[in-house]
């Protein structure tokens, strides 16, 4: 892949405070439905084109598809054609600005953003795990993990590690507001476990926001094929959202 990331510098990543979220939007999180895939989830799903107008960054949804992975990241469910709500009542035009800004983005260009939001909950039923399938990466140009709220819960620590590599080269909590944005292609990103800070139990909402060229989008039949295809032996075999 040619980086549209390259302004995160060599390390390929940075921490970034996102514009804030409307409290409509902070409040939605509260209706999402159970992901169907994964018990430790609440979840709901859309996809948007962003592009340049008028001297600032715009962003329209696109018609409502499955969400799919290709089977090289997936061993779990890629292929499948995974059915979420569309995200509703939220507008992302800031945030997308704002990576959009942050990395510098060619305003001459178009781009495909998928964004997840998704709630994850512990407590005496649930167990808290942030990413069931583990360290991953997710097959985009462009993937950031934003928190937006962390209520009664500790842990949960974002990481980095080196492709092959077992040990962390970053290990930090994001706090409400913030988001760790990087070069997906680059290395394997995880999350620790939340706990309950009592037996009330606990959550911690986000955003997941993966950003690709138009030209090279996760978005449509012939990506959809594309990742519908067998995995060859020597492809990666690593999970991913």
């Amino acid at each position: 892949m040619n980086h549209i990331g390259f302004n995160l510098g060599p390390l390929g990543y940075a921490v970034t405070a996102m514009p804030p979220l409307t409290p409509d939007a902070l409040a939605n999180f509260d209706n999402l439905p159970e992901d169907p895939y994964y018990t430790e989830r609440w979840r709901q799903f859309s996809q948007y084109i962003l592009f340049y107008e008028n001297d600032h960054w715009a962003c329209r949804v696109l018609e409502h598809r499955p969400f799919v992975q290709a089977k090289a990241y997936n061993q779990k469910v890629g292929g499948v054609k995974r059915g979420f709500d569309p995200i509703t009542g939220v507008d992302p035009t800031p945030q997308f600005a704002h990576l959009a800004n942050l990395m510098k983005f060619d305003k001459n260009q178009a781009f495909q953003v998928n964004l997840h939001q998704w709630r994850t909950r512990v407590s005496d039923v649930y167990k808290g795990a942030t990413i069931p399938e583990g360290p991953h990466r997710d097959g985009h140009h462009i993937t950031s993990v934003t928190v937006w709220n962390r209520k009664n819960v500790s842990g949960g620590d974002s990481t980095l590690f080196q492709i092959g590599k077992t040990e962390p080269f970053f290990k930090q909590v994001l706090e409400p507001g913030q988001c760790l944005v990087m070069r997906d292609e680059d290395m394997v990103h995880g999350a620790d476990d939340i706990t309950a800070n009592s037996d009330e139990g606990g959550s911690r909402d986000i955003w997941v926001i993966s950003i690709n060229p138009w030209n090279d989008r996760r978005y449509g039949d012939t990506f959809e094929e594309f990742a519908s295809a067998e995995v060859s032996s020597g492809s990666d075999p690593i999970a991913a959202e």
